[in-house]
């Protein structure tokens, strides 16, 4: 191969099928297009976190289904966001040299992989199958039955991860998704945690948000709520494909205590950023962070977090400009400012 112009450019040269995720935020294909625009750093990168890319791309070929690899890359960013020529050529380098591109280990000199949490690979291995029209894991039938509730929901102990995240994988096949529906009132918080997990990195309906959004509402009129699993329910929310339903569940949380918990507050701005473009949402967000317990290095990271995902900068600092805003906020934010013009 000769004249290599980039990773896709070499994927391509290779004659291999791809796709590209992101598995910084939530688990979601990234376009061909937007990943090349990326690369050749004509864009920011639209997910980052912690100033890094991180990337799950998956590579075929169209007839070797059984030979499929996936890279877990993560490239860090520069001030605007964007991946230099020099970390991109040094990797596509790597590729032409066969070097190993997997997680980096003691002795290892490659910069590049990463290994996700096992909740990610599950999910992740979940959506490759999925997309690749292989057959779900050993789990799969296992877990529809616990969601039909057969065995009865307090008999979650044996449910495997993986078959969780192939249903949410596969929620249209079958009755998988009215299952769900069917179960989320009745099920108990560790069955409940593993599917939000699951649920955060897919594209959900708005009978499924109308059913998760229930429960959160109950869970936020419980004497004894519990934030971890409110924070999950946001998470499962992320996806939805009703925004306007999520927002009104997200304006329920953001009304209520549990939103000054850092575990919701790491929810909303981690899984849920882009219902904070609305003037409101952002207010209202940032008022409870500043009342947060974990105090001002939480409040600094948190903005700081924000700062860096395009588009939303502009309704961030219209928010920490607003002349409406409480004295506690403002405090919060001389301090940020303080501290960062030392």
């Amino acid at each position: 191969m000769t004249n290599i112009s980039g990773i896709s450019d070499f994927l391509t040269q290779a004659g291999t099928e791809f796709k590209v995720f992101d598995l910084g935020r939530r688990i979601q294909e990234i376009s061909k297009e937007n990943f090349l625009a990326f690369e050749q750093g004509e864009i920011a990168y639209p997910y980052p976190l912690q100033q890094q890319s991180w990337l799950g791309i998956m590579v075929w070929h169209k007839d070797q289904l059984d030979d499929l690899v996936i890279w877990f890359v993560k490239f860090p960013l520069d001030a605007s966001g964007k991946l230099t020529s020099t970390i991109r050529d040094d990797f596509v380098y790597r590729l032409i040299n066969k070097e190993k591109i997997e997680a980096e280990s003691e002795g290892d000199t490659n910069p590049y992989g990463f290994k996700p949490k096992q909740e990610h690979m599950a999910t992740f291995h979940a959506r490759a199958s999925f997309i690749l029209n292989q057959d779900a894991s050993k789990f799969y039938a296992h877990a529809q039955d616990y969601f039909a509730g057969k065995p009865g929901y307090d008999q979650w102990a044996f449910v495997g991860f993986q078959g969780i995240a192939d249903i949410a994988a596969r929620l249209n096949e079958g009755d998988n998704q009215l299952h769900v529906i069917n179960a989320l009132p009745q099920l108990p918080d560790q069955p409940l945690e593993a599917l939000c997990q699951c649920l955060e990195h897919e594209r959900i309906s708005t009978e499924l948000t109308q059913a998760l959004g229930e429960r959160l509402a109950s869970e936020l009129k419980s004497s004894d709520a519990d934030s971890n699993i409110i924070s999950l329910l946001i998470r499962a929310l992320s996806g939805s494909e009703d925004s306007a339903l999520c927002s009104d569940y997200l304006q329920q949380v953001l009304r209520s205590e549990h939103a000054k918990h850092a575990e919701v507050i790491a929810s909303i701005s981690g899984r849920c950023w882009t219902y904070l473009n609305q003037t409101e949402m952002m207010h209202a967000f940032l008022e409870n962070l500043a009342q947060c317990p974990e105090g001002q290095e939480f409040f600094n990271l948190v903005i700081l977090d924000l700062v860096n995902i395009p588009g939303i900068q502009a309704t961030l600092n219209a928010a920490i400009r607003s002349p409406d805003r409480s004295a506690q906020l403002s405090r919060a934010i001389g301090e940020l400012f303080q501290q960062f013009t030392q």
